[in-house]
């Protein structure tokens, strides 16, 4: 996978260890973590240090690539990656499932569309997918908006997740996106 995707407002990059005063500022908010099964809150600068050490290992294993969403003038703004999920979709298939988050300030003005939009165009001609998955907490409306912008589709299925950052479980839309057969890279 690419390190490096370009967009006319954003640049999706590894994430570095430069990036940890404004992730634990931007995610330790509990409208940001109260919406994501993995994200602890209080979000603390050991949270962070832990996260952003583990990355290039994650990179080198092939399995997961987490960008940092860094907008061009402003800096890091969030998260977008997608992480390899063998057999383990709801048909016991194998997909790449697309997670991100975004710092509140940066909600509803269309950054993780954009950065959503570039990151899959990279990975159909980097990794080659049949489909995408991804999910949703329901109440999270804004997020399902964007993954049908993404032209994701809401697949029978609403599991309940525990939210790390409430101790609750929140029910979750499963969707996925499929490859046409257009878009995927020519076979040589």
């Amino acid at each position: 996978m690419r390190t490096q995707i370009d967009t006319s407002r954003l640049t999706l990059r590894p994430l570095q260890m430069t990036d940890l005063d404004r992730l634990v500022c931007l995610a330790n908010d509990l409208r940001v973590s109260g919406n994501l099964s993995r994200m602890p809150h209080p979000y603390r600068v050991e949270d962070g240090e832990d996260w952003l050490s583990k990355q290039p290992d994650m990179w080198a294993g092939k399995e997961n690539y987490v960008f940092a969403i860094e907008h061009k003038a402003e800096g890091f703004m969030g998260a977008m990656g997608l992480h390899w999920m063998d057999r383990m979709t709801l048909d016991g298939s194998s997909a790449w499932e697309l997670g991100y988050w975004l710092g509140f300030p940066y909600w509803g003005k269309g950054y993780a569309t954009e950065a959503g939009k570039a990151l899959i165009a990279a990975a159909i001609t980097d990794l080659d997918p049949v489909y995408f998955v991804a999910g949703f907490a329901t109440a999270n409306t804004q997020s399902g908006h964007v993954l049908e912008k993404l032209g994701f589709y809401k697949v029978d299925a609403i599991l309940e997740l525990s939210v790390l950052a409430t101790g609750k479980s929140s029910p979750t839309q499963v969707m996925r996106r499929d490859i046409a057969e257009a878009e995927r890279r020519p076979r040589s």
